[in-house]
């Protein structure tokens, strides 16, 4: 049985999604067209299909990795918290990812987006009484299709504005 959701949230994650898929598409057809990633020569073909995978699997990641339950990451941080050389390990890293965040703030500013937009609608579905599992599921099926419908919407209006 279908329950009632918030469209609002829905939609805004289909729209952020789509927006997403559209720029990934831009910046993978520039790649494409180049023809060289990571320094390797291919065929046009398989840089495609790695840059697609890479997005898609991207999109998994944030829905459920970075949405998952905080329980989760508490006892994970606790348990490394139990001895001074590992608190301050930990301290370096977080320092280490801080600099890497100032240094590449527009990719960290689309992935709080796309990470927000996910949190949002998995509170909402929770709040409508889903389970865990099933509001997953549901919050990784709306982001591949947002994902994928900016891509589409891409190659079908915006493949002329790349140069």
């Amino acid at each position: 049985m279908l329950k009632k959701i918030s469209w609002l949230s829905t939609t805004l994650l289909l729209l952020t999604y789509a927006t997403y898929g559209w720029l990934y598409a831009r910046w993978a057809v520039v790649i494409i067209k180049h023809g060289n990633l990571f320094y390797w020569v291919l065929e046009e073909n398989i840089i495609a299909s790695l840059l697609y995978t890479l997005g898609i699997f991207w999109v998994l990641l944030i829905s459920i990795a970075f949405t998952a339950p905080i329980a989760l990451m508490t006892i994970s941080l606790n348990s490394w918290l139990k001895s001074e050389a590992r608190a301050f390990l930990l301290i370096f890293i977080g320092a280490l990812a801080f600099a890497l965040i100032v240094q590449w703030l527009e990719v960290f500013v689309e992935f709080f987006i796309l990470l927000a937009a996910g949190i949002l609608v998995k509170l909402d579905l929770q709040t409508a009484g889903y389970s865990r599992s099933r509001a997953t599921l549901i919050l990784v099926f709306l982001c591949l299709l947002g994902f994928g419908s900016g891509v589409f919407a891409f190659y079908t209006w915006g493949l002329k504005t790349v140069q």
